[in-house]
């Protein structure tokens, strides 16, 4: 009898927790102070974030063993309500390598919550009180209207944005398009109908995106939405304007440039131009001018990297998503189309060729529908990829390297025509002649006649500091402390962060031993704006990282933005200091 008790009691010493802990085995004290921060521990507690934060606490007293953390929709942490858990945290801290969804509650609708677990698993502190948070954007991030010439919209950019959706209100039924700019033309508008002589008002409305394809799903599968808040409705008016000789006028995006000042773009920027009367030397009157830009590397305007859609409005902005138009492709719907009260849709320009008669592919070719694209209204996941067309620019070596524009007439010539038949008649109905839409003059003339402006692009570094690094890593009484000066020490797994790079969709980091020369080590990918270096404690001695953005809206192969300066930080693997 005494020998099943024993067996019955040790029996029950076994018996496990849902946890995976021993029923009596709760170890003394309690993670404490848990809080959450973007770019250092020692930053003022919120409880409000744009993006998702770090998370750090004051550990608990024993030594040894590892940390777990939950994130979860509810204070109680039901299995059903938790977003994101680590089971295995060797330092107090806690990086999250997802974009959380916005989420706002009442007070809050995120939760966090640690404990301590020993090596073996056989013990656990009680979880940490828990710690209340609420995703969303802060006010700031709704665009605002910035001025611009004629032709174009402009809004502030929004940090963290890799996007932008815009609509314009008045066309019915509604569409919107897609721009990695702060910039847009109102082509829609302007082609195939003239807007010179009266006043043109455009209202419109814009909101901030950003990509959150590449991250996994949350545990819960609550989605990640890509979009932020829409503008206010804007109103943009064209003022008339006379028709003079074409010349290129504005070069503007995050910055402006006027006439032939040449200035750095960290954005792709928009073109604008002093509008001509229209090119009817083809037969044809399309109703408006039309014009396509051009972009090169040399101010003889040979080696071409960019051409642009056609477009009747004075301006160029690319698009990302529903760049090109759908140009008629007969006489008759052009007439049509100069007539009727709708707007271009996007689609493809037909029959293009350039002032030589070769055909020319612009470079909005490649972008899918905005309509088929996870930042759509009435969806709320950005898990599908979504093709983009690639119309950044890369970096162009400021100031030094530059690219230069021009912007050349397209005219409109009729070749044959086209006829219908009609199956209950047999006979036919015409169409009206089939047109090509073609340069009128060769960018070379244009750019060695004066007409050309030259910008820089220089993608901004990621910063990684603000008088101090930031950096956080574990004291000798194994909390986690921020860096106070550039020359930082750490135990183990430095927790390091950075502020979001204008068009960057993702950043890789590297590590080195050496400032320079510099040899890769070790390198990371992440979405997040924040990571744990994969520094151990057997990673001993000095080292050194860097960040840079990733541009998916460039050229495979040159998506690759600047990287930041370089940070040192020094790895103890026994003890922690922050030298001061």
């Amino acid at each position: 009898m005494a020998l099943r008790t024993l067996a019955a009691l040790a029996l029950a010493a076994l018996v496990l927790t849902p946890a995976g802990i021993a029923h009596n085995a709760v170890a003394q004290g309690v993670p404490s102070h848990l809080h959450a921060f973007l770019l250092r521990a020692d930053e003022p507690v919120s409880h409000l974030y744009p993006r998702t934060p770090s998370f750090a606490w004051t550990p608990a007293p024993d030594t040894g063993g590892h940390y777990q953390f939950e994130l979860a929709t509810s204070r109680t942490f039901e299995d059903a309500t938790v977003v994101f858990k680590d089971t295995d945290v060797p330092i107090p801290a806690e990086t999250i390598a997802r974009q959380l969804p916005w989420m706002t509650g009442s007070p809050y609708a995120l939760w966090a919550h640690v404990r301590w677990v020993s090596s073996d698993g056989s013990a656990a502190t009680r979880w940490s009180a828990p710690f209340g948070f609420n995703l969303r954007w802060l006010d700031q991030d709704v665009p605002s209207q910035l001025p611009a010439p004629e032709g174009l919209i402009r809004w502030k950019p929004t940090e963290g944005a890799t996007a932008y959706q815009v609509v314009y209100t008045d066309i019915k039924p509604s569409r919107s398009f897609e721009t990695t700019t702060n910039v847009a033309d109102e082509r829609e508008f302007f082609t195939l109908h003239s807007a010179y002589g009266s006043s043109l008002t455009i209202h419109w409305r814009v909101r901030a995106i950003r990509d959150v394809s590449s991250t996994r799903p949350t545990t819960n599968e609550i989605p990640a939405v890509s979009y932020g808040p829409w503008s206010p409705v804007f109103t943009t008016v064209n003022t008339p304007q006379a028709t003079q000789p074409l010349s290129p006028s504005d070069t503007i995006s995050d910055t402006w440039a006027i006439h032939k000042a040449a200035k750095p773009f960290a954005l792709t920027p928009a073109f604008a131009w002093a509008p001509s009367a229209p090119d009817t030397s083809g037969g044809v009157d399309a109703g408006s001018p039309l014009y396509r830009v051009y972009i090169f590397t040399d101010n003889h305007c040979v080696n071409q990297v960019f051409a642009g859609s056609i477009v009747g409005s004075p301006a160029f902005a690319p698009r990302i998503t529903d760049g090109t138009l759908a140009l008629p492709a007969t006489t008759a719907a052009i007439t049509k189309a100069t007539q009727a009260d709708t707007l271009l849709a996007p689609g493809s320009e037909g029959t293009a060729v350039d002032a030589t008669g070769d055909p020319v592919t612009p470079a909005e070719a490649g972008g899918a529908a905005a309509s088929s694209s996870s930042s759509s209204s009435s969806g709320g996941s950005s898990s599908a990829t979504t093709a983009v067309a690639q119309v950044d620019l890369r970096d162009s070596g400021w100031p030094s390297g530059r690219y230069y524009w021009t912007v050349v007439p397209v005219t409109i010539t009729a070749t044959q025509a086209t006829t219908t038949a009609n199956a209950d008649t047999g006979t036919g109905t015409s169409d009206g002649s089939a047109v090509t839409y073609e340069d009128d003059e060769v960018p070379q003339d244009a750019c060695e006649a004066g007409n050309v402006m030259s910008f820089g692009k220089v993608s901004r570094p990621v910063v990684t500091s603000a008088g101090k690094p930031f950096v956080s890593g574990v004291a000798p009484t194994g909390r986690l402390v921020a860096a106070v000066s550039g020359r930082t020490t750490v135990y183990t797994s430095p927790v390091v962060a950075w502020e979001p790079a204008m068009d960057a969709t993702s950043y890789q980091v590297e590590l080195s031993r050496t400032a320079y020369p510099w040899r890769i080590a070790k390198r990371v990918s992440t979405p997040a704006t924040a990571l744990t270096l994969p520094l151990g404690r057997t990673d001993a001695g000095t080292w050194y990282y860097r960040v840079r953005g990733i541009d998916t809206s460039l050229p495979v192969g040159a998506r690759a933005m600047s990287w930041s300066t370089p940070v040192r930080v020094r790895v103890t693997g026994n003890r922690f200091a922050v030298v001061k």
